[in-house]
């Protein structure tokens, strides 16, 4: 998500790039919270999923108006679809991210047992 926003930021003017900075930054940060909060709460990965998407819309609409703008500056075509696909394309990754870290739980809970019972090993 960083990658694009650089990539953005790259043509176009100081006013707009502040604001697109002030966009993303919103919009990563809503996303994140709202995983780590889910992640407290234990929450199942499709009740993460529709939280993220109701929590995080506003900021996700900020920020997909500012690339828009953006891309319509650089003449590229259907600026609001593409600003629209890359805000989803952030989204499902927090996602990915989420369900791998509850797939990865148990695993990582059983290494720390191990490494508590044998810290000489988990130092190597």
């Amino acid at each position: 998500m960083m990658i694009a926003a650089a990539l953005l930021l790259s043509t176009a003017g100081a006013p707009l790039t502040d604001d697109a900075d002030a966009a993303n930054l919103a919009y990563t940060q809503c996303l994140f919270a709202t995983s780590r909060a889910s992640n407290e709460a234990r929450l199942p990965v499709s009740a993460f999923a529709q939280k993220l998407a109701t929590l995080c819309l506003p900021e996700q609409h900020a920020l997909e108006r500012t690339s828009a703008r953006i891309f319509e500056r650089r003449g590229e075509p259907h600026p609001a679809l593409k600003a629209h696909a890359l805000a989803e394309a952030a989204r499902e990754q927090v996602i990915d991210s989420y369900r791998r870290t509850l797939e990865l739980e148990p695993q990582l809970k059983r290494i720390a047992e191990l490494c508590r019972a044998h810290p000489e090993q988990c130092r190597q």
